[in-house]
């Protein structure tokens, strides 16, 4: 028997919880390799062999995937004529893709792309269970518009995450703070915050760090209070983020606060580059949880790499897998079977080393796969929005 066969994860569920939807439009006016600039220099050398310009590893892996995929030869030509013919049935094709990967679940925030997409058309179109993180920065940007006072601002922003908290389907919140300002959040003052209103009401995106600050602690009380998840974006993404302050080590007084201590917090991303924070933060703070999505697909190869990091002090029920898949099926597709791949060798090695035998390391897969996810967020599991 070869090493990789001790651990297969094939046959495994996944259920993805961090992604965005993605349109039709989308699938045919862009390719799955959408990180490849659109326009190349007509001076650009190329050489025979030599990767797509402007590619990168997680390109080079999705063109080997998806080439084995279509049973076709590895180059990018072949690749997407095969993958742009089959577009012309999207949604058989989308949900192929989910099938065979066995994703059966996605946690979408649907405050990216905008504007917001319908979430049955979206479950219609891949055919998986939907759950719902709902942004808050969108409400703050929206309510800025239509109300004249602080007052009412806060009053009605209140009003409306509490409101979408019992919906059906919506798991928790979400924040992107470390887009807008930053990760190192201070404790609740009002009065700098009002100071601030009339600035954010000329700007959606100003700064406006008390004001933002304070937002996010009434989204931490308002989960509470209804017993669910709030989810903060931690680590890079998109340019841009206030990378100086985007380590999750910079929440650490705020999950810390006694106000939170029995508020579930989901860190999305890892906090990635810098995991092994997100991994120690979550094995000293009992209700915080993180996932490996971004990081995995994009980082291509590395997520083998990073797998190892996240559980050199993540207890194996903190973690939960993820993609951060933004435009195209083709991401959700590859987060899961390089997941799989990158984790399966890692958890032979595990094996290889006599740290555990083969059915706990299989147990392990499957726990990060789908099972923790079922764990934490139990109570709305069958609350799927569609």
């Amino acid at each position: 028997m070869s090493n990789l066969s001790k651990v297969s994860l094939a046959h495994c569920q996944a259920i993805d919880v961090h992604a965005h939807p993605f349109t039709p439009e989308e699938f045919v006016r862009k390719l799955s390799i959408s990180v490849i600039p659109q326009d190349i220099a007509s001076t650009y050398i190329s050489t025979p062999n030599q990767p797509f310009p402007g590619s990168n590893m997680w390109v080079q892996i999705l063109i080997q995937r998806l080439a084995r995929y279509f049973d076709i030869k590895p180059q990018i030509e072949e690749v997407v004529a095969q993958r742009n013919a089959r577009a012309g049935d999207y949604a058989k094709y989308t949900r192929e893709l989910f099938k065979d990967v066995k994703l059966t679940g996605i946690v979408a925030d649907f405050g990216y792309p905008t504007p917001m997409l319908s979430k049955k058309e979206y479950g219609e179109l891949c055919g998986a269970r939907l759950w719902e993180v709902y942004r808050i920065e969108p409400v703050m940007v929206r309510l800025r518009q239509t109300c004249a006072s602080y007052g009412e601002f806060q009053e009605q922003y209140r009003a409306d995450v509490a409101q979408a908290l019992k919906r059906e389907g919506v798991l928790g919140l979400k924040s992107i703070i470390a887009y807008r300002s930053e990760l190192e959040i201070g404790p609740m003052n009002e009065a700098a915050a009002a100071e601030q209103y009339a600035e954010f009401q000329l700007h959606e995106r100003a700064k406006a760090k008390e004001l933002r600050d304070f937002c996010l602690h009434i989204a931490l009380e308002e989960c509470t209070k209804a017993g669910k998840v709030m989810h903060i974006h931690t680590g890079i993404g998109d340019g841009d983020v206030i990378l100086p302050k985007a380590s999750p080590s910079f929440l650490l007084d705020l999950l810390r606060d006694p106000q939170y201590r029995e508020t579930k917090v989901h860190l999305v991303h890892g906090g990635y580059p810098w995991v092994e924070e997100a991994a120690f933060i979550v094995s000293i703070l009992p209700n915080v949880y993180m996932d490996i999505s971004l990081q995995n697909p994009f980082s291509g190869h590395g997520v083998e790499r990073i797998l190892s990091q996240v559980f050199e002090f993540a207890p194996f029920d903190k973690v939960m897998y993820g993609s951060d898949a933004f435009t195209l099926p083709e991401m959700n597709w590859l987060g899961v079977h390089l997941f799989k791949e990158c984790f399966e060798r890692v958890l032979t090695s595990w094996i290889d080393r006599e740290y555990m035998d083969a059915a706990m390391a299989q147990a392990i897969g499957e726990m990060v796969l789908y099972r923790n996810f079922e764990n934490v967020y139990q109570k709305q599991l069958k609350e799927a929005c569609v």
